[in-house]
């Protein structure tokens, strides 16, 4: 005779259920939402910590300026034509020359009491900076500007003929050197 242990037959119901946590799509849909929510707050985290501080301290004024020089632009837009003159190749940290150039609608020069030069940077306003433009002919100012950093700048000029301000508006790329 042989040892032999009796056969015992298993059924469904005999065997212990296994737990829906080591099934491979809950833990994958699972992860997939760890990495979901974890990217999210990394996001966040960086919105926060690398503000680029755009709002103006002078927002009021700064619209208010802004309302005046439109009004007074609507009102002077038919008597003068001006126009910046700005290289194609502005590089950073190279000085260039812009010129500007004002003229009435009959062609005539204008020669206003104060001609401006103002760069904006849109992402860092500790980079903004004006010049006073310097007349080189009537109707013809000339300023000499470096720009500090390469990308996209914002570049303005007003004239004040003591009645207000009128002002042109050009948005310039900056090459690396």
């Amino acid at each position: 005779m042989t040892n032999r242990k009796p056969m015992t037959q298993t059924t469904t119901a005999d065997r212990k259920p296994t737990s829906a946590w080591r099934s491979p799509w809950v833990i994958a849909w699972i992860s997939l939402v760890v990495i979901v929510l974890g990217v999210n707050a990394t996001m966040v985290v960086l919105a926060i910590t690398t503000n680029p501080g755009l709002v103006r301290d002078d927002y009021y004024e700064g619209g208010r300026d802004v309302e005046r020089t439109i009004m007074t632009r609507l009102k002077a837009e038919h008597d003068l034509t001006m126009s910046i003159d700005t290289p194609a190749d502005v590089q950073a940290e190279v000085p260039t020359t812009v010129r500007f150039v004002v003229v009435d609608a009959a062609g005539q020069p204008v020669s206003p009491d104060k001609v401006t030069y103002y760069a904006y940077r849109p992402s860092d306003a500790h980079l903004d900076f004006s010049t006073p433009m310097e007349q080189e002919a009537p109707g013809r100012y000339a300023a000499r500007v470096t720009f500090s950093a390469a990308g996209a700048w914002d570049s303005l000029v007003e004239i004040d003929d003591g009645d207000g301000a009128i002002s042109v508006a050009q948005r310039i790329s900056v090459a690396r050197p």
